[in-house]
């Protein structure tokens, strides 16, 4: 019997292992931590390690689901105080289902996307993009929800990223580069800056018998407290390791734009992406590094206004 245990230990062993080789899933602790600096309103990156190299993306991938919705919401006139009912499908991962959330619950709109955006929370984030697929799709709202994921990533340049699920309890990959498109591409909604920004939030749930519980949301992005910075996220996964994308600003200044060669009005705002850290202390002393430095940069660069080298900027399509 001993020697029958062993050898099943060592098929489950091998079988494992032949299953992470097929599916391809590196986690954080087998790549190389990335990272990039950049001023958005220029496109000019400033620092930037293993930027290009793909990798899982974990919750930070809420971002994508948040930004989705947003725009769903913008463009179809839905109000952030529309009641949501949780679906079964939504409560499947418990170790993110941060607000305890059941089947049959109901919460706001706004309740919901504020924990999918301040949070590493994956039932909100299916719960907001069942609402939003259903309209697309009534047989298969996930489905329908994804392949917009997937559009919107395509539309702005994202062009190493593949979601795989509404939320980031569902490995999905993108690079470093693509993560701070994607952050551009946030931090310009009033809605999502709004949510990103703030320290704390007060959401309500009720239970499939009327009772209602309130839960408090801490942002759990500790670089608010950190001069400007007035958002992104920070998220943690054992898949990705510690990430973080944070933005600050400063007051306009006068140079020329990098499309027409004209002189414009911009206002400055420097964006970190830090990706697979082993600790989130590391990756807060990484992102606040990059953003002391990355202005010191972002200046001396303004004295040149070198657009010469177009590797070197980012640009958001419009």
């Amino acid at each position: 019997m001993k020697r029958l245990n062993t050898f099943i230990a060592v098929l489950a062993c091998a079988g494992a292992a032949l299953l992470s080789a097929c599916t391809g899933v590196r986690t954080a602790d087998k790549m190389r931590p990335s990272y990039l600096a950049m001023e958005t309103n220029s496109g000019r990156v400033l620092y930037a390690s293993n930027a290009n190299e793909r990798r899982p993306i974990g919750m930070l991938a809420n971002i994508a689901t948040a930004v989705v919705v947003i725009d769903w919401v913008n463009s179809h006139n839905v109000s952030l105080e529309t009641v949501l009912t949780v679906p079964v499908s939504a409560c499947q991962w418990p170790a993110t289902n941060l607000m305890r959330l059941q089947p049959g619950d109901r919460l706001t709109l706004r309740d919901a996307l504020h924990s999918t955006i301040m949070w590493d929370d994956s039932a909100c984030a299916a719960t907001i993009a069942h609402a939003c697929g259903s309209s697309l799709s009534a047989s298969s709202p996930e489905g329908a929800f994804i392949a917009q994921l997937n559009q919107m990533g395509k539309a702005i340049g994202m062009n190493a990223t593949r979601f795989k699920g509404t939320n980031g309890a569902v490995i999905s990959y993108a690079s470093t580069r693509d993560m701070a498109l994607l952050g551009m591409y946030a931090i310009q909604k009033p809605q999502f800056k709004g949510i990103s920004s703030k320290r704390s939030h007060t959401a309500t749930i009720t239970n499939l018998y009327g009772q209602k519980r309130q839960l408090l949301i801490t942002n759990s992005n500790r670089l608010l407290a950190y001069g400007n910075v007035d958002g992104v996220r920070a998220a943690r996964s054992k898949s990705a390791g510690s990430c973080l994308i944070a933005t600050s600003t400063r007051s306009s200044v006068k140079m020329t734009d990098p499309r027409t060669g004209k002189p414009a009005t911009y206002g400055q705002r420097l964006l970190v992406v830090v990706a697979g850290m082993p600790t989130s202390d590391k990756r807060y002393t990484t992102a606040s590094n990059l953003l002391r430095d990355g202005w010191k940069a972002w200046e001396k660069w303004q004295q040149s206004n070198d657009f010469a080298n177009h590797s070197q900027f980012i640009i958001l399509p419009h």
